[in-house]
């Protein structure tokens, strides 16, 4: 569900709208300035457990067979995978 806000209401209610976020996760506030929507308040997409280190592991067999005295540099290859919060449409 989407609520549209103006940025005076948006900080006036603030509290209440991390409170509202805590009891439906679905909620989507867009913050609009002078008619036009600037900002989104939702919930961050949750990882589920194990998550991460499955994408770890399948990455970690598509990448080139590890040579002797050569290590890759794995954290670099990883980052844009594993901390992408959503796909945006």
């Amino acid at each position: 569900m989407k609520n549209v806000l103006s940025i005076t209401e948006a900080r006036k209610k603030l509290p209440g709208i991390i409170k509202s976020l805590k009891t439906s996760p679905d909620t989507v506030y867009q913050i609009t300035v002078h008619d036009e929507v600037v900002a989104e308040i939702k919930t961050p997409a949750r990882i589920s457990p194990g998550e991460a280190s499955a994408k770890l592991l399948a990455m970690r067999k598509k990448l080139k067979p590890k040579r002797r005295g050569y290590r890759l540099p794995i954290s670099e290859n990883i980052k844009e995978h594993l901390y992408v919060a959503e796909k945006r449409d």
